[in-house]
């Protein structure tokens, strides 16, 4: 059994205390998994009225659902000018109460989607899993599985249960519908909220993809050059044959 850091633990204690003098997040980048997020969460952090929480993915709003404090003590302390701070959970964005917990706490947040080519993405994030030792089983035997289970009504609890853990049967295939996900986010936001983007876009045209953001965000445009390059590159399909079968 892992014995608890006591450095670590005065710490968490230090910011919970602390947590009502503390910022609450601005903007959430709520998804999509494996589009880009990090990557965007650098490039939003590079802009000069921007400061990082102590965590990329605090996830306190699936955690401590309702807590403000909770969620103000991932952030900075008030004081030291104007600036904000964001989320960047992508666990929100097909978990069944993650638009509402947002909502909660962050009625006014802006939130921004970045959503990539779905069957791109699924391979991405099944990638991933493998990398870790969470997945053993074929690509496409669990993208078939999680087809059954998304096509039944009969099985949405189950769906709803599964979707509540970050690795799941279904996460491959209901990350990327699209359509679906947003029409929850749609419910508990209103439309001007929201900054759905392309992928695509923001890997081909960073400073415009990020004009898009700031401007989102109400914050000036930033130089390009200060826009961090581009994270390495994922590995292709036709390169992971193995896996692929």
């Amino acid at each position: 059994m892992k014995q608890p850091d006591p450095k670590a633990e005065m710490e968490k204690a230090w910011r919970l205390m602390t947590a009502p003098f503390r910022v609450l997040p601005s903007f959430v980048i709520a998804g999509a998994p494996k589009c880009g997020t990090t990557t965007l969460a650098d490039c939003i952090a590079a802009h000069p009225r921007v400061r990082r929480g102590a965590r990329k993915e605090p996830t306190s709003l699936l955690h401590y659902p309702g807590s403000r404090l909770r969620t103000a003590m991932h952030y900075p302390l008030r004081w030291g000018g104007r600036f904000m701070a964001g989320d960047g959970s992508v666990e929100y964005f097909t978990h069944p109460e993650g638009p509402r917990n947002v909502r909660e706490v962050l009625p006014e947040a802006r939130l921004i989607f970045l959503l990539r080519d779905p069957v791109k993405r699924a391979w991405s994030d099944y990638q991933m899993f493998c990398k870790h030792g969470d997945e053993r089983e074929p690509f496409g035997g669990r993208v078939r599985k999680a087809m059954l289970w998304l096509r039944d009504p009969e099985m949405q609890s189950l769906v709803d249960a599964a979707s509540r853990e970050a690795f799941n049967p279904v996460r491959y295939v209901q990350a990327g519908l699209y359509a679906r996900m947003l029409e929850r986010w749609f419910a508990e936001f209103p439309r001007e909220q929201c900054l759905v983007l392309p992928s695509e876009e923001f890997f081909s045209d960073r400073p415009l993809a990020m004009a898009r953001v700031f401007a989102h965000l109400g914050l000036d445009p930033v130089e390009a050059d200060s826009i961090p390059k581009q994270r390495p590159r994922p590995m292709a399909m036709s390169e992971y044959p193995e896996k692929s079968k």
